[in-house]
């Protein structure tokens, strides 16, 4: 397979309901896509984590049009995984002085998810059958992105849909958190479950804390609870066996990335982001090498449709064959591909067509 072109699509909206987080709030929605063109004709997208900084869209579109796209047209893929060792080595040096591997990595995810598009088109297959020997059909999906105001509107939506676990954002201070908590339990009673996301807003004493409330609620797993400075000390909360611990979108995982930068934590469920700072040939890698039956992998996703749609092809060969969904109201989620993802009986269901299947719109 030779690369003959490559391009960015930039798209973004404003939002009326922030999405907020114990380090930021997002008042603005990006997509921002790598397009790669092969020389049978086939278009593949793969989509760039670009939510956080703020000048995350244009500095990654600066990185695809000066360094990742030159690199990558022109050149033969035979070997996805191969080609993506490569690409990493390429530009690790230059990215190891400036800091800025992580940026390198989140560029390097839409490259890989674009070849394996263009790979699964090519086989005349969906994705989730060439990257898995029997994956499901549909994938349940978890709802996220809940924070203070909570849109009872959307829970209530996705409830009806058959959702049965909903992620609720703490970490803006006790008195909110523990109100947030006590209203979508109270809503969500005999229903569905909880999941906590601290995005890494915790002292250790807090979080100490804050495992002797949450043993009085139904919670499915508490995520990333240690601010990163304190993060070695995740150990202590997992010893006390109170409630699952779940974390793994920060971690840097490039393709050729030694496993146990994933597997040797303290997570009991491990959240990979497809998207973000994990290579799906490293992700592979890892799920073959999960042998316990207490840990588990759900991939980490809050973006747009195309990455959302490589998400569930991914999710769709895992054994939990569950992904997280973003509840927000948001176009570049909805309104990008074709058909619309729909929810039924808390799942979404992959199409037959070959590679990621939903069509991009022009």
């Amino acid at each position: 397979m030779r690369i003959t072109a490559g391009s960015v699509r930039h798209e973004s909206v404003s939002i009326s309901h922030s999405i907020k987080t114990a380090f930021g709030t997002m008042t603005e929605r990006h997509a921002l896509l790598l397009l790669l063109h092969d020389d049978r004709g086939h278009t593949g997208v793969g989509e760039s984590w670009v939510n956080f900084p703020l000048w995350a869209p244009w500095a990654r579109r600066a990185a695809f049009e000066h360094g990742l796209i030159p690199w990558i047209v022109g050149r033969e893929v035979e070997d996805v995984t191969a080609t993506m060792v490569s690409a990493y080595r390429a530009f690790l040096g230059p990215a190891q002085q400036s800091g800025t591997v992580g940026p390198l990595l989140s560029g390097l995810c839409a490259v890989e998810l674009a070849l394996w598009d263009l790979m699964a088109q090519r086989q005349e297959l969906p994705l989730a059958q060439v990257l898995w020997a029997n994956p499901r059909q549909r994938v349940r999906v978890y709802a996220s992105g809940i924070n203070s105001p909570i849109p009872w509107d959307l829970v209530n939506e996705h409830l009806d849909a058959g959702v049965t676990l909903y992620k609720l954002k703490l970490g803006f201070g006790d008195k909110t958190d523990r109100q947030n908590l006590d209203e979508l339990a109270n809503h969500l009673h005999g229903k569905a479950l909880i999941a906590i996301d601290v995005n890494r807003g915790w002292t250790l004493e807090q979080a100490q804390r804050w495992l002797d409330i949450l043993a009085n609620y139904p919670i499915e797993w508490l995520e990333e609870p240690l601010r990163v400075n304190e993060e070695s000390d995740l150990h202590l909360l997992r010893e006390r066996d109170m409630v699952s611990l779940a974390g793994g979108e920060n971690i840097l995982l490039p393709p050729d990335a030694p496993l146990d930068v994933l597997l040797d934590t303290s997570f009991d469920v491990l959240q990979p982001d497809l998207t973000k700072y994990a290579s799906l040939s490293a992700v592979l890698r890892a799920v073959q090498s999960l042998t316990s039956t207490e840990r588990y992998m759900i991939p980490h996703f809050l973006g747009s449709a195309p990455g959302g749609a490589a998400s569930l092809h991914v999710a769709a060969g895992l054994p939990v064959g569950l992904l997280e969904w973003d509840i927000n109201w948001n176009p570049l989620r909805t309104e990008l591909m074709d058909p619309p993802f729909e929810i039924v009986e808390g799942c979404i269901a992959l199409p037959e067509r070959p590679g990621l299947g939903w069509r991009l719109f022009e």
